[in-house]
C-alpha cells in the first residue's frame, strides 16, 4: 500500500506531465505546416474557430481574462497566411470574464 506522500507525489507528477504534454500538443498545432487547407474559405473559417478557441480557454475561471490578440499561421496552395484575431472582453459579477466581441483578419505572410 502506497503513503499519502507517495500518492501525492505521483499525482503532482502526473498533473506535470499532463502540463508537458499539452504545451507539445500545444507546440504542434502552433506551427503552419500543420496547419494546411484546400481552400481559403475552409482555411479562414477553421483558423477563425481555433482562434476562439484559445480565446475562449484563457478565460476559463475566476478572474481570467484572455489576450488581446491571437495569432495563427497556416497555409492554402503553397501559400502561407497569418490569421489574426483581435478581442474585447467583458465580464459578470466582476469575477468572470467572456469574449464579448472579436474580429478576425487575414494576410499574406
Amino acid at each position: 500500500m502506497k503513503t499519502l506522500n507517495e500518492l501525492k507525489t505521483q499525482i503532482a507528477l502526473a498533473k506535470k506531465q499532463l502540463e508537458d504534454a499539452e504545451a507539445e500538443l500545444f507546440d504542434f498545432e502552433s506551427k503552419a505546416e500543420n496547419n494546411v487547407f484546400e481552400s481559403l474559405d475552409v482555411a479562414l473559417r477553421e483558423v477563425e474557430e481555433m482562434l476562439e478557441q484559445r480565446a475562449y480557454q484563457d478565460c476559463q475561471g475566476a478572474y481570467n481574462v484572455g489576450c488581446d490578440e491571437y495569432r495563427q499561421e497556416f497555409i492554402v496552395d503553397g501559400v502561407m497566411y497569418r490569421g489574426t484575431l483581435t478581442c474585447e472582453y467583458n465580464r459578470h459579477d466582476k469575477t468572470y470574464y467572456y469574449l464579448e466581441e472579436s474580429e478576425f483578419t487575414y494576410e499574406k505572410v
